[in-house]
């Protein structure tokens, strides 16, 4: 098992731009610490966005990122998810995206998705 540090996420393609004191930055925090926690590599790792300030968290960090439409987030994770198994797959959702997202929560939950 390879040692996995936050380093390894740390340093993305850009910085973030969020306003000081933003939530954001905790968000981009937790999820770094939880993948070192669990010892995933950031090759292993995608996070999937929407749109809108929040949603530019893929950029952030040294892992896959994909940024979708507004509610259609789910259906993109899930997509990636199918295509690859391994992978860990994380869908972050900001305030834009997250007062669309029922449409998709509900499909994703019926096709059994999330388990």
């Amino acid at each position: 098992m390879v040692m996995v540090t936050l380093n390894d996420y740390k340093g993305g393609r850009v910085r973030p731009d969020w306003c000081p004191g933003c939530g954001n930055f905790a968000q981009l925090s937790a999820i770094q610490g939880a993948l070192v926690e669990l010892g995933i590599e950031p090759k292993d790792a995608v996070v999937v966005s929407g749109i809108g300030c929040s949603s530019n968290l893929p950029e952030y960090a040294n892992w896959y990122g994909f940024h979708g439409i507004h509610g259609r987030l789910l259906p993109v994770a899930s997509a990636i998810k199918w295509a690859n198994p391994k992978l860990t797959v994380i869908a972050t959702v900001g305030t834009v995206t997250g007062s669309s997202r029922e449409r998709s929560t509900s499909t994703t939950q019926r096709r059994g998705t999330w388990t």
